[in-house]
Formats: C-alpha cells, sequence, structure tokens
C-alpha cells in the first residue's frame, strides 16, 4: 500500500475527514495515478486533470514541484483554515470560482512569472 494512501486511511481513523472524504481522497489518488506522471503537454484539447506548480529559486537552486490531482484540490478546499478563507474574501478571491474555472481549462501555463531571483510556474496538465 502506497504511503498516501496510508495517510489517507490515518486521517479517516482519527476523524479529521468523513469516510466519504476519504473515499474521494483515495478515488482521487487511484485517478492521478492512472494518469501517470508522464503525461505530454498539449495546449488545447480535454480538460486538464492535474494543476502543476514549479517554483525554481535562481539563489540557492532550490526547485519545488507540486502536482495536485483536481479533483483532490476540490477536497483539500476543505481543510484550509476559515481564517485564511476569510482574507481570500476580503480579498475578492472566491476560491470556488478560482477551482471552478481552472477545471474548465483546457490543458496550459496560468501563470508564468520569471524574475531575477526565482521563476514561477502554474499549469493545467
Amino acid at each position: 500500500m502506497s504511503e498516501e494512501k496510508k495517510r489517507i486511511l490515518g486521517l479517516v481513523r482519527d476523524g479529521k475527514v468523513t469516510v466519504d472524504e476519504g473515499l474521494k481522497l483515495l478515488e482521487a489518488l487511484d485517478s492521478s495515478a492512472d494518469e501517470g506522471s508522464g503525461t505530454s503537454w498539449q495546449s488545447g484539447g480535454s480538460p486538464g486533470k492535474m494543476l502543476r506548480v514549479r517554483v525554481f529559486d535562481t539563489e540557492d537552486n532550490t526547485r519545488v514541484n507540486v502536482n495536485i490531482p483536481l479533483a483532490l484540490a476540490k477536497v483539500a478546499m476543505k481543510f484550509i483554515p476559515k481564517d485564511v478563507t476569510k482574507q481570500l474574501e476580503d480579498e475578492n478571491i472566491d476560491l470556488n470560482e478560482l477551482l471552478a474555472q481552472i477545471t474548465e481549462l483546457n490543458t496550459g501555463k496560468i501563470v508564468d512569472i520569471d524574475s531575477k531571483n526565482a521563476k514561477v510556474e502554474i499549469y493545467v496538465e
């Protein structure tokens, strides 16, 4: 059994997520594994299934790669602390609308920032 599945089952055991939420997390994990990490980059086509975030710090050569199955992102949004949600709302940022728009997108870059010290890429694949 994968470590990710054990963590999800631990969350269910500890009562941090419901059985239904745990099942959704497991299904999202399985669907992302079925897609594989070798998905080729395409512009256009069918709606994306993965949100990919890449951060490169040029000063100390730090690299961060985060791959989030969109189905998992929907469930994970339930765990955002209420004070953070409130701060986002105060800035007129609606996470549900943002995620809905990202989910409907075809594959492609959403954010591409290239500064002197860092590079950030966010895209749907």
